[in-house]
């Protein structure tokens, strides 16, 4: 799908392209090329099969339940419930953000999806454990987990009452 966001990609693309070229012409052109090409054929497999288990992830929770749970109308509730699902999602983006469009298609209220992104992206309790406690210590890990356990949640609330009446 052509949109704005495809088009600013694409500029910001031809923009590096020709950096590349007029810094080091064609040899670090096509290096610039091969890099990204790499990094496609590193990434597509992963791409390929973390949109498939969000398709399925979609088809496998009842309809009704996303619009009930996480609607626009589940309130406070939803959002808690969203935060904590996004903490509970053991993954990276290349699955966590397709579950979010999927949650989103079947009903999810634009707070509810706030607070599951950002608590994926603050408080994943898989990368906490797999790797800030074990990198970074307990100390720093825990004391940066507990002061940001709040920020889902008011990011779902603040984002209910700015966006809500427009949506």
């Amino acid at each position: 799908m052509i949109d704005g966001t495809l088009l600013l990609f694409v500029a910001v693309t031809l923009a590096l392209g020709v950096a590349a070229w007029l810094r080091g012409g064609p040899e670090m052109l096509r290096e610039g090329l091969g890099n990204g090409g790499s990094l496609l054929a590193k990434s597509a497999l992963i791409l390929i099969v973390s949109f498939v288990a969000a398709g399925f992830a979609e088809v496998l929770i009842p309809r009704e339940l996303i619009p009930r749970a996480l609607g626009v109308d589940s309130g406070l509730r939803g959002i808690l419930l969203a935060t904590g699902a996004g903490v509970l999602t053991p993954s990276g983006p290349f699955v966590a953000i397709p579950i979010a469009a999927a949650m989103e298609r079947s009903g999810a209220g634009l707070a509810p999806l706030v607070a599951y992104v950002s608590a994926w992206g603050l408080l994943a309790l898989h990368r906490l454990v797999a790797w800030e406690i074990p990198i970074l210590g307990s100390r720093l890990a825990l004391t940066r987990w507990a002061v940001c356990i709040a920020l889902p949640v008011l990011a779902g609330l603040l984002a209910r009452l700015l966006f809500t009446s427009r949506s």
